[in-house]
């Protein structure tokens, strides 16, 4: 052995070789992050040799300096020879006892201290002491998107950033400005094509993303490296059947690049990442706000009053609120060179040009170098700004062919969008009345006679003739009802509806007034563009409105329903004065009709028709997708104890002519439109149905009475209900139940995906916590069969150990199962705060049904008023899971299932419950949670602040 060679300690690596020669070894050696679990060594130029023939005083140096594996920095140290040697690095590892990862190739230091391994090889690969070769990828340490990832081929090959695909038979690019980038810790990149090089076909693209693994697959980014792409990924995403995420650039320093022909960077985009349909447009979802520039909505930012700046993937787009800039010009590919579209549909005031002015003036230097601006407007209008010699005039976009249907003008005034991607107005949506053509669908039958139900003519609202359907087939014919046989004598004769509609009215009756038109909202309302903006509950504010007193004609206008196309008419009725229902053994034979006939328009216009039914009816709540009832009722009185508690003492109401008695409690949950007079409501309306317009009948079954069937609605059975346009309301607050799943549970594909969909950005954290874990831990990762299945468990502990209290599915506590069962265990004494009037006996043995997490024994923070100390065996440790530095490192997790022993309790100073798991040695576990018990002496027994470590015990 060369005297000069020495094994030297530089920060946490160690260096071989000669100090004052080998200062690149040396350089490297001190940019090498930390690593747990191994020892970096890094070979120098002048030791090649020595350590590549196992040198036994190198070997002897080395064996002495580390206590434990060991990482070694040289080239092709774990390749074989090329006489068929064995790899340098198998020998070492059997030779030191210790497991050695060494590259099978050249490797490149990276600028944040990672290393990659470029060319077809496999990368880092690892020896153990019995021999087992375990592939470790190109990059070291190993990001969370590295296992899985398919073998270099003639089209495809590994870059640190992720995969680089090209047509195969290109020119060689050994030193392009890819194989220098520092790897996203949060994406994978796929980077397709290359400057100057035809880019790949869509289905090798296609091919190469079914390829990966799915959780992989699921977050690829795919990057256009010196062209557009726009099409390429249309077509890459019609062969997947799926939508795939594109970024407008490719990985640089700093960030995402846009190159030119050559490769070089010439402008950093404010679009990042968009996703992309087959059909469609394509939606942006990551984004850098072009200025100091206040947000509107999403990747939109406001200029100045009533003026936009749009994010789009060329650069930006600046225009009038009210002008829409064509899909080909606003999403159109980006280029080498930043460009902004200037639009405008009339004269440029001289705010905006200021403003427009200091926006240019704002933007990065690198955007500013090749900027074009692309004035679709008269380009005088920019000729005071300081960029003028940069506009260039937009041809203006073509005609639409003749014959071609016309653009849907945006809606005015305030919209709401839902949780789904619908988009609706703030105030409700009115049917246009207008005339009706004769022999037209229902109308075309004969009216059959029917009972005038007041005075007054009702108001009648029809559809323009375009909106109305086929003629249908005629209506069925009226069913008879009969009741049953009376049973003992009525107390008191009630009048029928008809006959107190004439009691009420004035001798000499007008025609109702019409209703007077619900107000229109602003033209400068608020825009919620996005469901994160929305109202609280996604609710629009007329929905919670249409409970306030109106009149019956406004009533009755605002329950119009609508439907998707075809809109077929509705026909409503003038709400009836409210009358005490008539009990089932006295009610007169009844004839409930059918959809009534159309008739032609009143005079005075408004709603036709009438209620034919003149008794109780069952309330029938609508449904969604099916018909629904349209218009306003009254609601009956119920002579039933359990319905009005006030006549329970054989005393009947009668309703007095012109007077509306109340309505029931069991009549009011059947309708949302009330006759209530405004002072007996309060000023605050009460809570519409559950997503449900007013009802045409109201509930007055009495409790124990068979109800009577159902009575028909007036309106078409066929007309779709607008319950189908409105957002469902919040759902009830549920108390949190206990999941417990099968011992022997195991997750499947299908539910972690699940978990990474519904967990979302949690999900994103939680695995770069394990991936931290598990490059610092290799042997989780290589004891694993299924990697993919490794970290999304993994990530649903890191999750549930953040946040235990939190509500979880069935199918969340099933990865969780999964994932405690890959962490270590632990015999420890930890410690739980449990109820003060917790009462339990001596040998009783608890079952956890549930995991649930404890705190160490020596902490000093209270859990509770009352303290559970147990000793575990099988707890998991939660160390290396959770971000550093964190209080709560040192807790364990206690799986379900888990059967704990009572061994004694204690009232004196603090109550407590000395427990252990079944089986384990009950003097030993018993002496270890008195000694616990004593040292907690001091720690105040009172309920924390959080419920992380409180909880009452399981049932015996």
């Amino acid at each position: 052995m060369d005297e000069s060679i020495t094994v030297e300690r530089v920060r946490h690596a160690l260096v071989v070789g000669r100090l004052d020669a080998d200062g690149a070894a040396v350089l490297l050696a001190a940019n090498l992050p930390p690593k747990r679990d191994r020892t970096y060594v890094v070979v120098g130029s002048s030791a090649l040799d020595a350590v590549g023939r196992l040198d036994p005083w190198v070997t002897a140096d080395l064996a002495d300096a580390v206590h434990g594996d060991l990482c070694v920095v040289a080239p092709r140290f774990g390749s074989m020879g090329r006489d068929g040697a064995l790899p340098p690095a198998k020998l070492l590892a059997e030779r030191l006892g210790v497991e050695v990862t060494a590259p099978d190739g050249d490797p490149t230091a990276l600028a944040d201290g990672s290393l990659f391994v470029a060319g077809p090889g496999a990368g880092w690969v690892s020896y153990r002491p019995d021999g087992r070769r375990i592939r470790v990828g190109a990059r070291l340490p190993a990001p969370w998107w590295q296992d899985g990832l398919p073998a270099a081929s003639d089209h495809l090959v590994h870059v640190p950033s992720g995969l680089w695909v090209r047509r195969p038979g290109g020119p060689d690019r050994g030193d392009d400005r890819l194989l220098r980038q520092v790897p996203d810790p949060d994406r994978m990149y796929v980077v397709l094509g290359a400057p100057g090089e035809e880019p790949p076909a869509a289905a090798t693209v296609a091919e190469v993303l079914r390829g990966l693994p799915d959780e992989n697959r699921g977050r690829a980014v795919l990057a256009c490296y010196g062209f557009g792409g726009g099409e390429l990924v249309r077509a890459v995403s019609g062969e997947l059947g799926a939508p795939v995420r594109v970024a407008h650039g490719v990985p640089g320093d700093g960030g995402l690049v846009q190159v030119d022909e050559a490769g070089e960077a010439r402008w950093r985009p404010f679009a990042l990442e968009t996703v992309y349909r087959r059909d469609g447009a394509p939606v942006l979802d990551r984004w850098v706000a072009p200025a100091s520039l206040a947000m509107v909505e999403p990747g939109s930012y406001q200029l100045v009053e009533g003026w936009r700046v749009d994010v789009v993937p060329r650069g930006l787009v600046v225009r009038p609120e009210a002008v829409r800039v064509d899909d080909a010009v606003a999403a159109a590919d980006p280029g080498p060179a930043a460009e902004v579209v200037f639009a405008a549909d009339s004269a440029v005031p001289p705010e905006v040009v200021t403003a427009f002015d200091q926006l240019v003036r704002d933007l990065p230097a690198e955007a500013r170098e090749g900027l074009r601006i692309l004035a679709q407007c008269d380009p005088s209008a920019l000729a005071g700004i300081e960029a003028a010699d940069r506009v260039v005039p937009l041809p203006a976009p073509a005609e639409p062919p003749s014959g071609a249907r016309e653009a849907v003008p945006p809606p005015r005034g305030a919209v709401v969008v839902l949780p789904d991607g619908r988009v609706l107005p703030a105030a409700p949506i009115l049917a246009t009345p207008g005339p009706r053509t004769p022999g037209t669908g229902a109308g075309s039958a004969p009216l059959p006679p029917a009972q005038p139900v007041s005075s007054a003519p009702a108001p009648q609202t029809s559809l323009p003739p375009s909106l109305r359907p086929a003629p249908s087939a005629p209506a069925p014919a009226p069913v008879r009802q009969t009741p049953p046989a009376p049973q003992a004598p009525a107390a008191v004769s009630l009048p029928s509806p008809v006959q107190a509609a004439a009691a009420a009215a004035p001798p000499h009756a007008q025609p109702a007034p019409p209703a007077p038109p619900l107000p229109a909202p602003p033209v400068d309302a608020p825009l919620w563009g996005h469901p994160r903006s929305a109202p609280p509950g996604g609710r629009p504010p007329w929905i919670a409105q249409r409970d306030a007193p109106r009149g019956a004609s406004a009533l009755a206008a605002q329950a119009v329903a609508a439907a998707p196309v075809p809109v077929r008419e509705v026909e409503v009725t003038t709400p009836l004065p409210a009358v005490p229902s008539t009990p089932a053994h006295q009610a007169e034979e009844r004839t409930v009709g059918a959809a009534a006939p159309a008739s032609p328009p009143e005079p005075n216009g408004g709603l036709a028709g009438a209620l034919r039914s003149t008794g109780p009816t069952t309330a029938v709540p609508p449904v969604r997708g099916e018909a629904a009832t349209a218009g306003a009722t009254t609601a009956q009185a119920s002579t039933d104890t359990a319905a009005n508690p006030r006549t329970s003492a054989g005393t009947s109401t009668t309703a007095e002519p012109g007077t509306t008695p109340k309505a029931s409690p069991s009549a009011e949950s059947g309708t949302t439109a009330r006759t209530t007079p405004t002072s007996e409501r309060g000023a605050e309306p009460a809570r519409p149905a559950t997503g449900s317009l007013p009802s045409t009948v109201a509930s007055s079954t009495a409790a124990g009475t068979p109800a009577e069937p159902a009575a028909r609605s007036t309106v078409d059975d066929r007309v779709g209900s607008r319950t189908e346009l409105l957002p469902e309301p919040d759902p009830a607050p549920v108390a949190a139940e206990v999941v417990e799943v099968p011992e022997d549970a195991r997750s499947t594909p299908e539910q972690r995906q699940a978990m990474r969909t519904v967990l979302g950005t949690r999900y994103d954290v939680a695995t770069r916590a394990v991936t931290r874990l598990l490059s610092e831990r290799p042997g989780m990762r290589f004891a694993a069969e299924d990697r993919a299945a490794l970290l999304a468990e993994l990530a649903v502990v890191r999750v549930f150990a953040d946040d235990p209290t939190g509500e979880y599915d069935a199918d969340f506590h099933v990865c969780l199962a999964d994932g405690l069962r890959r962490l270590p265990t632990v015999r420890t004494v930890v410690v739980r705060g449990i109820p003060a009037d917790t009462a339990v006996r001596p040998e009783t043995v608890l079952r956890l049904r549930a995991p649930v997490v404890a705190a160490p024994a020596g902490t000093t923070e209270p859990v509770g008023p009352a303290e559970a100390l147990i000793w575990t065996t099988t707890g998991r440790r939660l160390d290396g899971l959770l971000d550093e530095p964190s209080e709560h490192r040192d807790d364990v997790v206690l799986t379900g299932h888990t059967r704990l022993r009572v061994l004694a309790v204690e009232s004196e100073p603090v109550h407590r419950v000395l427990l252990a798991e079944d089986g384990a040695a009950r003097e030993a576990a018993l002496t270890r949670l008195r000694a616990a018990a004593a040292a907690r002496a001091d720690v105040p027994a009172r309920r924390p602040t959080g419920g992380r470590w409180f909880g009452p015990l399981p049932v015996a």
